[in-house]
């Protein structure tokens, strides 16, 4: 065959078609900002995309986490264009505190737990390392050795308890005052809760910031 031969089959060859693996790989690339040890597997491809010439870029709509349908494109003339979709499982790897030893209710915990790199897919509101260095966390339920610690399976101490005095800074565009109120729940710091104040007759939404010490958030 000629050189023009060559040429010419080359530019009339159909464009190579994408494998799995350049469809995970699009992904990967896509969810790298928000999940970079994430790893990506593909359920599913339909609409065209199982047929989609690389290279691709994939579009997620819903949040990449999980099992998740994603817009599969491809390039048409420099543009990129609609190829299909995929349905992935995106699992999720992150650095989190895990328990070493069983802990029973109301136990801390500060010195059994270790950071592991674990899949937190379907788990939510995991405990990060730079919340647990902040506070003598308890357990507020007996625990096993390997759970991975979230915020509903520990507690921070008590900043205050119902019934305590609760001085309440109050801003409101110009006006700031320091309130005298009453806490109507029990909270750690960081928490909100109901305080009223008898001055004034109402019931406020207040975070802790300090023990005995809260921020206005809300009239109630």
């Amino acid at each position: 065959m000629t050189r023009l031969g060559l040429l010419l089959a080359l530019l009339l060859a159909p464009a190579a078609q994408a494998t799995e693996a350049d469809v995970v790989a699009a992904a990967e690339a896509a969810v790298a900002d928000v999940w970079p040890d994430a790893e990506v597997r593909v359920v599913r491809l339909s609409g065209g995309a199982e047929t989609a010439a690389a290279p691709l870029r994939v579009v997620f709509r819903d949040q990449p986490r999980g099992r998740v349908s994603a817009e599969v494109e491809t390039q048409v003339d420099g543009a990129w264009t609609s190829a299909g979709w995929a349905f992935l499982e995106v699992a999720v790897f992150e650095t989190v505190p895990v328990l070493t030893q069983d802990v029973e209710r109301g136990e801390p915990i500060t010195e059994a737990v270790r950071l592991e790199r674990v899949e937190t897919t379907r788990l939510r509101d995991v405990l990060d390392a730079d919340r647990l260095r902040q506070s003598d966390w308890t357990a507020s339920r007996s625990l096993a050795a390997g759970t991975v610690l979230t915020t509903r399976l520990v507690e921070a101490p008590a900043a205050i308890e119902t019934g305590d005095p609760l001085r309440v800074r109050y801003t409101r565009g110009a006006v700031a005052i320091t309130l005298d109120c009453e806490a109507r729940e029990r909270g750690a710091v960081g928490e909100s809760l109901r305080a009223v104040c008898t001055d004034t007759r109402s019931t406020y939404r207040v975070r802790l910031t300090a023990p005995g010490e809260g921020d206005w958030t809300a009239t109630l």
